[in-house]
């Protein structure tokens, strides 16, 4: 059995998420909670879920197994039952349930019957393993959200050693193939041409960079400016979710319907903002109105932009501000980034020692919970050591 199990519960009772997780601990498997989820089969399809669990004291808990057999025939299904609910636990197995789980909880019972259940599972509807969506988002333009999402995906590639494909979610003039020095043969403009867009075609469409990401761009000619449609985009990055661990989505400081789309398939939402009052007002509506949203239920992450700029609002007071806790403050430094973008190199291959660079590393290993691991050896080019280690020491400081 996989020790990367991932199983899903959807209950409303925090106690008997615990007791499950206790157990499931106990074997190597993870539990993802859905405690009071609003709309379960919405939430199920972006978990990385290989089995569900739901709770029939869940108001409507046969109906929800019947929904979830029928437009989730990958997910195997278990009721988690105690004994008061033997008429229930009928109508379950009936509503497409492939066995229950009784509570309070016996290890080997439960262990026993995930396994079973798992490799009675018809092989062709097993699903494979969904990687994690993460969109970079930024109301105000100038936050640097581009800059980020380019390095954040180029740090993770190298931490993680795993397939990551970078996005551009907009309509817009590409800036990823500037930053990455790209010339795509493809882009979302060839793509709109597709009749049918299926994972092959998908595949065909992304560009390699030496850095080992691939990138779907946006067209480089105003010419060939598209408007996907929000079920093109649903499709693009559910396929591409399924061949990719990582998929980093850049997006457009505009809020229309594929940003909507983009965050409510996201597992993380990276929120960008700069050290000035309007990229931190834009932020605090961005996260009021993600809190409003039922149907976006990714982690949030503020990310503070150039920390530490002279006259610019502090870490602390940024936090403060938004009303959470910084992800990360990454430390302003013009200089690098400039040299970085008219290069067309990220900064975290061409200077992998500088502060700015650790940073975005650090935030990568944060976001995704990966381990620590060492930087890549690469040397920072002599010409720029002169440049950024008081302003860059300043930086944390401020964003402590």
């Amino acid at each position: 059995m996989d020790s990367l199990l991932h199983l899903a519960i959807v209950t409303q009772d925090h106690f008997r998420v615990e007791a499950v997780a206790a157990v499931a601990a106990g074997l190597g498997w993870r539990v993802v909670s859905g405690v009071g989820q609003p709309q379960p089969v919405t939430w199920l399809r972006r978990t990385s879920a290989d089995l569900v669990m739901v709770d029939l004291d869940v108001p409507n808990a046969t109906a929800l197994l019947r929904e979830i057999a029928a437009t989730l025939p990958h997910l195997a299904a278990l009721a988690l039952a105690t004994p008061q609910h033997l008429v229930e636990l009928q109508n379950a197995l009936q509503a497409g349930a492939a066995s229950f789980v009784a509570f309070p909880i016996d290890a080997n019972q439960f262990a026993s019957t995930v396994q079973r259940v798992l490799q009675e599972a018809p092989k062709h509807q097993r699903r494979t393993r969904r990687g994690r969506i993460a969109a970079l988002v930024g109301l105000k333009g100038g936050v640097g959200r581009s800059t980020l999402a380019v390095n954040m995906a180029v740090a993770l590639r190298q931490r993680a050693d795993s397939d990551v494909v970078l996005v551009e979610a907009h309509h817009g003039l590409s800036d990823l193939s500037l930053m990455l020095n790209l010339l795509p043969r493809h882009t979302l403009a060839s793509l709109a041409q597709e009749a049918n867009l299926d994972a092959d075609v998908l595949q065909g469409h992304l560009q390699p960079h030496a850095s080992k990401i691939k990138v779907l761009a946006a067209p480089n000619d105003l010419s060939q400016l598209v408007e996907l449609p929000v079920e093109t985009w649903r499709l693009i990055l559910s396929h591409l979710a399924e061949a990719a661990a990582y998929v980093v989505v850049d997006t457009a400081a505009v809020a229309d319907p594929v940003l909507s789309e983009v965050l409510t398939l996201a597992d993380d939402i990276i929120a960008v903002t700069g050290p000035d009052l309007a990229g931190l007002r834009s932020t605090v509506m961005l996260l009021k109105s993600l809190d409003e949203e039922s149907n976006v239920q990714g982690r949030t992450h503020v990310v503070l932009n150039r920390a530490g700029v002279r006259g610019g609002v502090g870490g602390r007071a940024a936090a403060a501000q938004v009303g959470e806790p910084l992800a990360a403050a990454i430390p302003d430094d013009p200089a690098l980034a400039t040299f970085a973008l008219n290069r067309g190199v990220p900064l975290v291959l061409s200077h992998p020692r500088a502060l700015v660079s650790r940073q975005i590393h650090q935030l990568a290993g944060r976001v995704f919970d990966l381990k620590a691991a060492p930087l890549p050896q690469t040397q920072p080019e002599r010409s720029w050591l002169p440049f950024g280690k008081r302003r860059a020491a300043k930086a944390v400081e401020a964003g402590a």
